[in-house]
């Protein structure tokens, strides 16, 4: 991913804080389970769901897919 424009955001917890600059480059993953849409609207760091940092579609731009999985269950 590349970001468009600059982004403030913070994870749950540990609470941190980090700023993704504008042409800043980053390896983020869409998730989601089986059964259940994944919401296509955000992009997170991590699958880590109160440690990843997660940003809004509209603030990235995909660079490339590296792998494609269907959402599966726990």
């Amino acid at each position: 991913m590349r970001f468009l424009e600059e982004v403030d955001v913070q994870t749950v917890h540990p609470r941190r804080r980090r700023v993704f600059r504008r042409g800043e480059e980053e390896v983020m993953v869409q998730w989601g389970l089986a059964g259940r849409r994944v919401d296509r609207g955000i992009w997170w760091t991590s699958i880590d769901v109160n440690g990843a940092y997660i940003v809004m579609a509209p603030s990235v731009e995909v660079l490339e897919v590296l792998e494609e999985q269907p959402p599966t269950s726990w």
